[in-house]
């Protein structure tokens, strides 16, 4: 069995997930733990917490490290396309928080430095690792549900709580973008292209209610085409005060399925759906289902289910989410990176 040594690069509470992961797995060691100056008391802290071997604010170093074989960035967005090349350009493998950037040019620059390099890439898209979605898939790539007609996914989270605090002020950041689209929009139009497949046009609108005090809107709806020619809908709300959900549902010519709802045609004349055995999950992380895939397909040499090129297309669903919104009219969705 291959252990793999780790540096997981930012301390946020994504990063932390992901430490508790690593350590969890009898694959992987945690090498260091990188943070900035600023978390300097922090990274002393985690460096006895959770035994690892050294911690740097300086990312050079860990780039240069030979122990060092995975490199985590869970570091804010728009700084990932910079650390990613350096750590690839230096032999190391990368697991990318998502979204994997924030700008074509920077997926086009990651593509170009995984294939350079000969290492792999994987963007941390977890919701691909949830039962129910895999379950989804499953019935849709069997035929089950026939040809999809509608998809739609909404990604519902309050994040007035996490701005009013000191750790997410990197969400405000200039280069972030449209963060709602970009931060939040990632996981619902990932998810809905990973199982419909990829998008031709998007056409969106943006409002502002709650968070006043940032750049971007806090509540868009988009309309979706498919190449396949099935339509969707993506709402992305991050400023309404309820609950965090995440919905899906696809609706088939064959059948259709309501987050853990299902209905066929087979059931015959019935006027209730179905309840699939899967849970619907409130805000959850797939830390360790993610470690697990990266490292077998490491062991195996072959690229992860969600490799640079996958990652560049969602991130290139939300840029044209992001340009209808900023051009009043319908964005065509680049696919070929």
């Amino acid at each position: 069995m291959t252990t793999y040594r780790i540096a997981v690069v930012g301390t946020g509470y994504i990063g932390l997930e992901h430490i508790k992961a690593i350590c969890d797995s009898p694959r992987a060691v945690l090498r260091t733990i990188g943070g900035t100056e600023r978390s300097r008391e922090q990274l002393d802290t985690l460096k006895a917490q959770f035994g690892a071997e050294r911690v740097t604010t300086r990312y050079e170093e860990i780039v240069v490290d030979e122990k060092v074989d995975i490199v985590y960035l869970c570091t804010p967005n728009h700084l990932h396309a910079e650390e990613a090349v350096a750590a690839l350009d230096a032999g190391k493998h990368v697991f990318c928080e998502k979204p994997m950037t924030t700008t074509l040019e920077d997926c086009r620059r990651m593509v170009k430095a995984v294939d350079g390099s000969g290492r792999h890439l994987m963007v941390g898209h977890g919701a691909r690792f949830r039962p129910l979605h895999r379950a989804v898939k499953t019935l849709y790539e069997d035929g089950v549900l026939g040809d999809a007609c509608f998809c739609e996914s909404d990604y519902i989270h309050s994040l007035k709580p996490f701005l009013d605090g000191t750790g997410h002020q990197w969400w405000r950041h200039p280069d972030e973008g449209q963060f709602a689209v970009i931060g939040g929009g990632c996981h619902p139009l990932d998810l809905m292209r990973w199982i419909v497949g990829e998008f031709e046009e998007v056409s969106a609108y943006g409002t502002t209610k709650v968070l006043h005090d940032v750049a971007w809107h806090d509540t868009i709806i988009a309309t979706l085409k498919f190449k396949s020619g099935a339509v969707g809908k993506c709402l992305v709300s991050v400023g309404a005060p309820r609950p965090y959900a995440m919905n899906f549902s696809l609706y088939g010519t064959e059948g259709t399925i309501e987050n853990n709802k299902l209905f066929l045609n087979a059931f015959g004349e019935v006027e209730e759906f179905t309840d699939m055995p899967f849970p619907i999950l409130g805000e959850t992380h797939a830390c360790a289902e993610e470690l697990e895939h990266f490292l077998d397909c490491l062991d195996a040499d072959k690229p992860p289910m969600i490799d640079v090129r996958d990652g560049a297309r969602t991130v290139a669903a939300c840029l044209a989410v992001v340009e209808s919104l900023e051009n009043g009219r319908p964005a065509k969705v680049v696919t070929e990176f």
